[in-house]
């Protein structure tokens, strides 16, 4: 009764500051081995001799106490050994399950939190959305919806615009493309409380080009279901919103895609028409028939005929559509000095601030603005029909 009392007495306290050196070297299945074997000194029969050993036990060494309990062990009947054997196999099973499980559980967590940030669009990272609607506006263009999720900081202005960047993995290529509505709020109030939502829609305009490989691609894989890797957004332009009395976008071919950008980020504000600037349009397009969105623009023209002046140029004029019978063509040819000197005006004519964007093909801008500089974004001379007009760098920008 004394070897059972002592026992009972044994706690790690006593003997773990005696041992922490020898703890520290050995391997889990040892420190199992030995817990084991200290439980089986400790749960023996009375009549076995072990006050003695246990008494040593508080002091002695690890290796010490290693050698004490095995020498207990195999005094112990053949039964009793059969007995010790399979609790140290149960007990080496529980603790390695109890192990593997602990390591699942991180992984799976990890995992599953690495998945969550993956769905999220970031600038610098690509991650994979899914395609939940397509279809073609002409044989050679088509419109790509893709819902986005992500929380961005909004940017307290109207006048901005911004990029995302699409990857084609099997070349390793990206591409930025500019999606008709901005992802990024503008600190205002919307009209839509939806567009609050941390998941949005956003749509793509892609134009296929016979040696584009990305446009290529694009229209290969816009079956709804499929995905998408892209990250963004990337801010394209911005100006302050108390810098800008009248903006005047000049834009050709898939290059309306910013000018509508910019339409809707200005209209779709909870505000009054006087903190609104001027926006006037001049897109310049081949046919009607290759002409986009011209619905929507006729829409924001005559909701805001105060505000949105817009004025379209055809190449050829050809048969319209039910879309377009009712829209106004300003001019069948192209785009002149007199156009631009008529519709926009001289530098400081007036005395408003104004601000030019230009976008479109790069003999559209090298003939408005001066053609752009050779390095990434680079803005290049200003030139053509506007520094004829008398504008300052400062005053034009080409997207």
């Amino acid at each position: 009764m004394q070897a059972v009392g002592l026992c009972k007495q044994i706690t790690p306290d006593m003997y773990a500051p005696s041992i922490e050196n020898q703890l520290a070297s050995h391997s889990t299945v040892e420190m199992v081995n030995y817990y084991h074997r200290l439980f089986l000194v400790c749960s023996a029969p009375p009549h076995y001799p072990r006050t003695k050993n246990l008494r040593l036990a508080t002091t002695r060494t690890y290796s010490q106490l290693r050698y004490q309990s095995t020498h207990h062990s195999r005094s112990l009947p053949e039964d009793r050994r059969k007995q010790s054997s399979w609790s140290l196999i149960l007990t080496s099973t529980l603790l390695v399950a109890v192990t593997s499980g602990t390591i699942w559980s991180y992984q799976a967590a990890s995992r599953e939190q690495e998945q969550k940030k993956k769905k999220h669009i970031r600038t610098h990272q690509y991650s994979p959305f899914e395609i939940n609607h397509s279809k073609l506006l002409t044989p050679d263009t088509a419109l790509i919806e893709l819902d986005i999720v992500g929380t961005l900081d909004p940017i307290d202005s109207p006048f901005y615009i911004e990029s995302v960047y699409l990857k084609q993995p099997a070349l390793q290529i990206e591409r930025p493309y500019t999606p008709l509505s901005s992802l990024t709020p503008s600190g205002l109030p919307p009209k839509d409380p939806a567009e609050l939502a941390s998941k949005k829609t956003i749509e793509l305009l892609v134009k296929r080009y016979q040696d584009g490989d990305m446009s290529t691609y694009l229209h290969h894989v816009r079956k709804p279901g499929n995905q998408l890797e892209i990250r963004g957004p990337v801010p394209t332009w911005w100006s302050p919103k108390d810098q800008i009395d009248e903006l005047v976008f000049i834009a050709a071919g898939t290059g309306i895609t910013p000018a509508i950008q910019l339409i809707r980020r200005i209209f779709h504000q909870q505000t009054t028409t006087a903190n609104l600037p001027k926006f006037k349009l001049i897109y310049l397009t081949r046919s009607l028939d290759s002409a986009y969105l011209l619905d929507e623009l006729q829409k924001y023209q005559s909701t805001y005929p105060e505000l949105m002046t817009f004025k379209l140029l055809v190449d050829q004029c050809v048969n319209q559509t039910s879309v377009t019978q009712n829209l106004k063509i300003d001019k069948v040819g192209r785009l002149t000095l007199s156009d631009l000197r008529k519709w926009v005006g001289n530098h400081n004519q007036d005395g408003t601030k104004k601000m030019i964007l230009v976008c479109g093909p790069d003999s559209l801008i090298c003939a408005v603005a001066g053609c752009k500089g050779r390095g990434y974004n680079s803005q290049g001379d200003l030139g053509g029909m506007l520094k004829t007009l008398g504008y300052s760098s400062d005053q034009v920008f080409k997207l």
